[in-house]
């Protein structure tokens, strides 16, 4: 996992989603996060701002913020 990632995915849920950055953790959840589809909609156009990758919708609430971030860095993330 890119720290760089993790650090822009975890900004971008305190900032634009709007999440209590004590609640964040690498291993937790979006579901955990208790974000509902139209906020992971949201962080998903938002983080494709800030980066040159698109997180999948599909199964996004159950992927750890670690798992997130690992598809952020990849190459062909979400394409």
């Amino acid at each position: 996992m890119s720290s760089s990632t993790y650090e822009t995915l975890t900004e971008t849920l305190v900032t634009r989603i709007g999440i209590d950055p004590e609640r964040l953790a690498p291993e937790r959840t979006f579901a955990e996060l208790a974000l509902d589809s139209m906020a992971l909609v949201e962080l998903a156009v938002a983080l494709g701002e800030h980066t040159d990758s698109l997180l999948p919708l599909e199964g996004l609430s159950d992927l750890t913020l670690a798992e997130a971030a690992d598809l952020l860095s990849a190459p062909t993330a979400g394409r």
